[in-house]
């Protein structure tokens, strides 16, 4: 069977450029500084973000990493401006062979930001459906642990060892039932694009502008602009089932980055005392370019009942992280 070659689709490669311009200008930096920390030219760059040339494989791994975000979100994010639907209703889908030339595992500081483990699977309960049997049920199981996390993946055996034991047998709930057979994935997916929707109408209805007409997209942080050049601001889901406010720094090279922390850091006792709790500045080393300045509290995304309290911290942190910025500015 043949599989018409993706590049001849040039709405996605338009799509693909106009995220590659939206991510870079968020993060401050103008098409030279890009291209010289990805490494390629800047016609090259120019020519990806006016949607001519799809990247290779490699340059689209060096490109994710110099903007901090994972190759695979990249594709994802730009297949979402083609479907505009709410991914509630359609699953975004980018073509197989975009798919196979990015690298899926995180790079640059985007470690800390793709999709945690953040889901469990519904437990069956004495209401389940008749028309599954154990062995159906194994073999759900068995397709799905592939596609989860290691996180998601321990979870679920965990889960299913102290139901095999009963040790453990929740009530499911009518979500849990609607969404039966669905994959983790899936479910997270739908679970940030409420969240970051919620999120975003809170901000309009408080007069907030930050998301700057953004949409909210089903990933795991939302991020808006930042007063200082090459840094922005971001409410993200982290690992460890945390909450983290930060302002992500990446110009471009490590060096400056390094070199716009420290400054930070030098004014550290005022940036803190405007904000009004302690902060982390945190360098990864080496091997990362970005580094940020953050603060973490507990908090999980499949906590749907505790979503009010998060966005109200997330855009309490958010003022506050403005307040210090300010601050900071005007001491310079």
């Amino acid at each position: 069977m043949t599989t018409e070659h993706p590049s001849s689709d040039p709405a996605f490669l338009a799509a693909y450029g106009a995220v590659i311009r939206q991510i870079r200008e968020e993060h401050g930096l103008d098409r030279k500084e890009l291209a010289e920390a990805a490494g390629i030219s800047y016609s090259y760059l120019s020519a990806i973000e006016s949607g001519q040339k799809l990247p290779s494989g490699t340059v689209q791994t060096v490109l994710a990493e110099a903007l901090g975000t994972p190759a695979a979100d990249l594709l994802a994010r730009a297949n979402g401006e083609l479907h505009t639907e709410s991914a509630v209703h359609s699953e975004y889908r980018v073509p197989d062979a975009y798919v196979a030339r990015a690298d899926p595992r995180p790079s640059g500081f985007a470690a800390a930001r793709p999709p945690d483990a953040m889901w469990k699977q519904p437990a069956p309960t004495s209401d389940a459906d008749p028309g599954v049997s154990v062995s159906g049920a194994l073999a759900e199981l068995r397709a799905l642990i592939p596609s989860l996390s290691p996180e998601d993946a321990a979870m679920v055996v965990s889960m299913a060892r102290r139901l095999a034991t009963g040790s453990e047998r929740p009530r499911r709930s009518s979500s849990g039932r609607r969404h039966q057979g669905d994959s983790g994935r899936r479910l997270r997916t739908e679970s940030y694009l409420q969240f970051w929707t919620s999120y975003v109408d809170t901000l309009n209805h408080r007069g907030l502008d930050w998301a700057h007409g953004r949409r909210p997209e089903p990933r795991s942080y939302f991020t808006t602009p930042s007063p200082i050049r090459g840094a922005s601001l971001s409410a993200s889901f982290a690992r460890n089932r945390l909450l983290r406010h930060e302002m992500y720094i990446n110009r471009g090279s490590r060096s400056a980055n390094l070199e716009l922390l420290r400054d930070l850091e030098a004014k550290r006792a005022l940036i803190e005392k405007v904000y009004g709790h302690g902060l982390e500045f945190e360098d990864p080393g080496r091997e990362r370019r970005a580094v940020r300045i953050a603060e973490y509290r507990e908090g999980h995304i499949s906590r749907n009942d505790e979503w009010g309290d998060y966005v109200d911290w997330f855009i309490d942190r958010g003022e506050a992280a403005r307040r210090a910025i300010d601050a900071y500015l005007a001491a310079q």
